[in-house]
């Protein structure tokens, strides 16, 4: 929560800042009764058995469910960084004080906000949020595009945080060959003056990364990937936590920001969760336990133990991808996707996925049919992180 003193609560940028807040809190309410009232009135029949099937939406658990597929997703960017010789730079990338509507000072290890900011340029704090994010991935942009240019085996993760007064930032991972980091110290520090920024120390305590607040790039982060998933993975073990993970929903929705991005790997976040959550318990432990033996994620062991069989089917084009060894695989993955246009951007759907481990068939992607849809299409929402 942030910390304010009572004249800066009083004034009416800081009532803005809590109505604005709290709108974001009921946006994600909103979002998730749409989903519980589509769902609760659509019923599922599998065309193989008859059997009718109903499914229930749970932001707690979706949000978990989530968060763990991201987390696992982020230590096999690592492990195969670490594989390849690749050493972590850690970026901050904070905006200038014209989008920041208070001033703040640190005391006792705590951020207190004390005044308004008189370099504010917007009429509000919503436009200052978009305007940001907008601008942010603008510096960004240039930054990566810049680096891909002298620098070829690139492997990155980015994180959209929340400041507690709702602006963003940005916290940068990239992974690269150590003797890159001067390139990339030079291409940032031009970043920083061509975009007016404000650079601080990035300090460290051991093998430890302290908390950052500014524009800031270092290297030899041991482990940094435990630093870069606290941004993504909380516990929601109070009121307040699940408050704040809603306003943050809410505000990623309103303002179409995408939390996290990261490089793509032959096995994608979708045919991970299709793999992990149709697992019976007896062989999600066995594949646990395989991984933890050999010091790696779930997710990093399925990779590579996985041959890969993916058909795209777009338009009337049809692309085959393989991967790995289908005969040295213990996990053997077959999928049919297809690929449609919409009015922005395209959708994805798996049309068919059968799973075999050790040969053994595990899962085949059933069929169903919605026999009964009786909602509102202002409500039909989709449910995305």
């Amino acid at each position: 929560m942030l910390k304010a003193t009572k004249r800066l609560q009083n004034t009416d940028r800081y009532k803005e800042f809590i109505t604005l807040r709290d709108d974001y809190y009921h946006t994600s309410l909103k979002k998730e009764h749409n989903q519980q009232s589509y769902l609760k009135n659509m019923t599922l029949k599998n065309n193989a058995t008859g059997e009718l099937l109903q499914i229930h939406h749970s932001f707690e658990k979706y949000y978990k469910n989530y968060t763990k597929s991201i987390e696992q997703k982020v230590y096999a960017v690592e492990k195969i960084a670490r594989d390849r010789d690749l050493v972590p730079v850690f970026i901050t990338l904070t905006l200038p004080s014209r989008f920041h509507p208070f001033q703040s000072i640190k005391h006792n290890g705590n951020r207190n906000y004390v005044a308004l900011n008189e370099n504010f340029e917007f009429k509000s704090i919503e436009e200052a949020i978009s305007t940001g994010y907008q601008y942010l991935n603008h510096i960004y942009r240039t930054f990566y595009k810049r680096v891909k240019l002298e620098v070829k085996e690139l492997l990155y993760i980015k994180v959209v945080e929340q400041h507690k007064t709702l602006i963003p930032h940005f916290h940068i991972l990239f992974y690269v060959k150590k003797e890159k980091n001067k390139i990339i110290q030079k291409i940032f520090d031009n970043i920083i003056n061509e975009f007016e920024l404000i650079q601080t120390d990035l300090e460290f305590i051991g093998e430890e990364l302290q908390e950052v607040d500014a524009n800031n790039v270092k290297t030899g982060i041991n482990r940094v990937s435990k630093y870069i998933t606290k941004y993504i993975v909380k516990n929601l073990n109070d009121n307040a936590e699940f408050f704040n993970a809603r306003v943050l929903d809410g505000w990623k929705r309103h303002h179409k920001i995408r939390i996290i991005t990261m490089s793509n790997l032959p096995l994608s976040l979708a045919e991970y969760r299709a793999i992990y959550h149709n697992l019976d318990a007896e062989i999600k432990e066995e594949l646990l336990n395989e991984a933890k033996k050999q010091d790696m994620s779930l997710f990093s062991y399925i990779l590579e133990n996985m041959f890969k069989f993916r058909k795209l089917h777009k338009e009337r084009a049809k692309t085959i991808k393989k991967y790995g060894n289908i005969d040295k695989a213990k996990i053997h993955f077959f999928a049919n996707v297809t690929r449609y246009k919409r009015l922005k951007g395209y959708l994805y759907t798996l049309d068919s996925f059968t799973l075999f481990i050790n040969h053994k068939l595990i899962y085949e992607k059933q069929h169903y049919t919605q026999i009964m849809e009786i909602y509102n299409h202002e409500h039909k929402t989709n449910y995305d992180w």
